[in-house]
């Protein structure tokens, strides 16, 4: 009897350490798989932003601001340019081959109803597109609008696309504005963000607005950072 509890106790703790390890590679393996996923929104984005820029209609305005808001998130860079659309991607109720493309970063509410900060893409039909090449000056950047706005890349902690032109003899790249007597050579990109894993301990806007300046020493690691240089077409 006593040899039966014996072997019972031992099968109990050989059996409770199995489930305690695929406990653990369950929780490893779904980690990993959150930082792929945000990884792969950005690689995607990347891709996409170049091959939208590469459409660019010239000689169009494109619109490059600093956001004015009071959070160091949402002072992400702002920018947006008409591009040319193919055969195949114009709509028949909305006819016409120019899109106004947008980027910016904001706030949204996720599936937990938490906020998180978000890189949206809105594209503007046809009839908005042809308003903007209309508006005198140089134009504002697109207002937000909730039914167009597109997150395509989560927990974003710094966005710019710095668009710059090559100025002077020999060529010297400067800093491009709507004022500029030339018009942009290519987009410096960068985007900063964080994985679903280590997004979830962030609650607040100033929690966001603190991992973005001043990560702790622990926090670092999980920040990634995306780079890449876009020629403009003339």
């Amino acid at each position: 009897m006593v040899e039966l509890l014996i072997a019972m106790a031992i099968t109990s703790m050989i059996m409770l350490a199995l489930f305690s390890l695929v406990g653990q590679s369950t929780d490893s393996y779904t980690r990993t798989q959150r930082a792929v996923n945000t990884v792969s929104q950005a690689r995607a984005f990347i891709q996409f932003f170049g091959r939208e820029l590469s459409t660019r209609l010239p000689g169009t305005p494109m619109v490059h601001e600093k956001s004015t808001s009071s959070g160091v998130v949402e002072a992400s860079e702002k920018i947006a340019f008409v591009r040319a659309v193919s055969s195949d991607e114009q709509q028949t109720a909305k006819p016409g081959d120019l899109n106004l493309i947008s980027y910016r970063v904001a706030f949204s509410q996720n599936t937990t109803n938490v906020e998180s900060p978000k890189l949206f893409r809105a594209a503007r039909d046809p009839a908005l597109t042809q308003t903007f090449l209309e508006t005198p000056g140089n134009p504002a950047f697109p207002a937000a609008d909730p039914a167009l706005d597109e997150a395509i890349v989560a927990n974003v902690i710094g966005f710019t696309a710095k668009p710059r032109f090559y100025s002077g003899t020999p060529p010297v790249l400067t800093d491009w504005t709507a004022t500029s007597p030339q018009p942009p050579s290519l987009i410096e990109l960068n985007i900063r963000f964080i994985d679903d894993s280590t997004a979830r301990r962030f609650k607040t806007r100033a929690e966001w607005d603190r991992i973005a300046t001043s990560p702790r020493d622990n926090e670092k690691q999980f920040i990634r950072t995306f780079t890449r240089t876009i020629a403009i077409a003339k």
